[in-house]
């Protein structure tokens, strides 16, 4: 019997009773919670985080629900990680995520030991331990800061790579799949209201959120010149919404990830729920997307729509690909409409996105950091040290070139970092995953799954076209969202097919 299953001779009485008494528990300490942030909200903020920390550590490194695991720790990281961060102004908080995926981690590991189960590794972890060794081999780079610093710049770049085993064990049918999705497009549409309301305020207004935002709002503090916000010719200029996220953006990003799924849930005729279900997810992520006011998400968005079309098309559902792209195009034309219309074309920046003018914008966005790859490719081949750039530039011990090189493409920060090698790898397996899901995909025998390894694979596409003016490797949501789907692309298309093929092989044979 399971541990967590009740006792025969325990009444149903008692049962209900016990659930009601802990579900009145619960909403004391919200309403607790919720008063004490009323009161003292920065304080509440950083001992909420540290409560996480705490109880997170011990349910997650001794349940035996590890998907029930992963998915709280994905909606953490959408819709807590960030906030938690700038609202508290402490970068402590961000290890909260590492605790509890290292707990996960942890438990698994402790558990296999116990029961003497073998864990083989995954297809495709060449990949992964090539990127981790030329990660590490940089600690001792002569360039490189103190070994605390080197330390902080191997966390940036390896700490989600243990998603990449988790989603190859744990991801492995439809329903795991879909509830994968679902989450993502409600993360998403959480990001789309927040958005919104920080889309409405003046950078002023949207500075008293907390310490961190007033820094890289107002461009205070080590953001000093680098505020995120812009004119658009009203009281007080117009800002650049993070959403839940911990920068401009990021909620932006998050709906452009989960755009595929959208798609997909709108595909699957077969549960009617799932169409109204996405008809709301799609307003939520056009919100998130729109408001975020980052040219660079935008076109990700076009290019996720476009290799979700191509995925579906290759895969016996073109018919029913169609009409979800038809409803999110729908759904998206009021929602932009209604944004517009609320604020005005002054209170947008996307005048400059026609495609007549998009190569001119993005060469007077990024046309110097381009045009500075060639040169950090040959002076920096080996790569600069960790830390020189990224989340990690700020902690102690920084060597003097620490924010001093251009790191605003993906492909100068992970040259800039771990050199060419680095570079060669991470590049090579995103293209690696996005070519399997192009090949492959179409062969799945189960069309709900086909449909939704479509809708997760479309995104690296968007992640690829934004490594001319963005690197996302080492920050949320796109480096917990490569690892991820990597280990879903590696169970899905690469270990399944050659399961079924080794089942077929002796009736073959026969």
């Amino acid at each position: 019997m399971s541990v967590y299953a009740i006792p025969r001779g325990l009444p149903r009485t008692a049962s209900r009773t016990a659930i009601k008494q802990a579900a009145a528990g619960l909403l004391v300490a919200v309403v607790a919670a919720g008063l004490t942030v009323f009161v003292t909200r920065r304080t509440a903020l950083s001992g909420a985080a540290v409560t996480l920390a705490v109880v997170g550590t011990l349910w997650f490194a001794t349940t035996r629900h590890t998907q029930l695991a992963l998915a709280l720790l994905m909606l953490y990281l959408g819709l807590l990680d960030g906030y938690l961060k700038l609202a508290t102004g402490s970068n402590l908080v961000t290890f909260v995520r590492d605790v509890l995926l290292y707990a996960i981690v942890a438990g698994l590991l402790v558990r296999a030991t116990v029961q003497g189960k073998r864990l083989p590794l995954p297809p495709l972890s060449g990949w992964v331990i090539a990127f981790a060794v030329l990660v590490l081999i940089q600690i001792p780079n002569p360039h490189g800061g103190t070994l605390f610093h080197s330390l902080a710049g191997v966390r940036q770049h390896l700490e989600f790579i243990p998603l990449f085993f988790l989603t190859f064990a744990f991801v492995r049918t439809a329903k795991a799949l879909r509830v994968f999705v679902i989450l993502l497009a409600v993360i998403a549409a959480a990001n789309g209201v927040v958005g919104w309301l920080q889309f409405r305020e003046t950078p002023q207004q949207f500075a008293s959120w907390g310490p961190g935002y007033s820094q890289k709002v107002l461009g205070t503090g080590s953001f000093t010149g680098g505020g995120r916000d812009f004119a658009n010719g009203t009281t007080g200029g117009g800002t650049r919404p993070f959403g839940l996220g911990s920068d401009s953006g990021a909620g932006g990003l998050v709906g452009a990830l989960a755009l595929g799924g959208i798609l997909a849930l709108a595909s699957l005729t077969m549960h009617r729920r799932y169409l109204v279900f996405a008809v709301v997810m799609a307003g939520g992520t056009t919100l998130a997307i729109i408001t975020s006011q980052d040219r660079g998400v935008v076109v990700a968005s076009v290019v996720v729509l476009l290799a979700f079309l191509l995925l579906t098309a290759t895969s016996r559902n073109r018919f029913t690909s169609l009409l979800g792209l038809a409803l999110a195009v729908t759904v998206s034309v009021f929602v932009a409409q209604a944004i517009i219309g609320s604020v005005g074309s002054s209170g947008v920046r996307y005048q400059a996105l026609s495609p007549t003018s998009l190569v001119q914008t993005t060469s007077k966005a990024r046309g110097k950091s381009i045009a500075a790859i060639p040169h950090i490719l040959v002076t920096y081949p080996f790569g600069a040290g960790l830390g020189v750039a990224g989340p990690a530039e700020s902690a102690p011990g920084a060597s003097p070139l620490a924010g001093t090189l251009d790191a605003e493409t993906e492909f100068s920060f992970l040259t800039d970092e771990i050199g060419i090698a680095g570079l060669v790898v991470y590049t090579g397996f995103v293209v690696t995953l996005l070519v399997l899901g192009v090949r492959y995909c179409r062969h799945e025998p189960d069309r709900e799954a086909r449909v939704l390894l479509a809708a997760l694979i479309a995104p690296l596409g968007g992640i690829l076209a934004l490594f001319l003016s963005s690197a996302g490797s080492a920050t949320v949501p796109t480096a917990p969202y490569v690892w991820a789907v990597g280990g879903i692309v590696s169970y899905w298309l690469v270990a399944r097919p050659a399961e079924r093929r080794r089942q077929a092989s002796p009736s073959a044979d026969a």
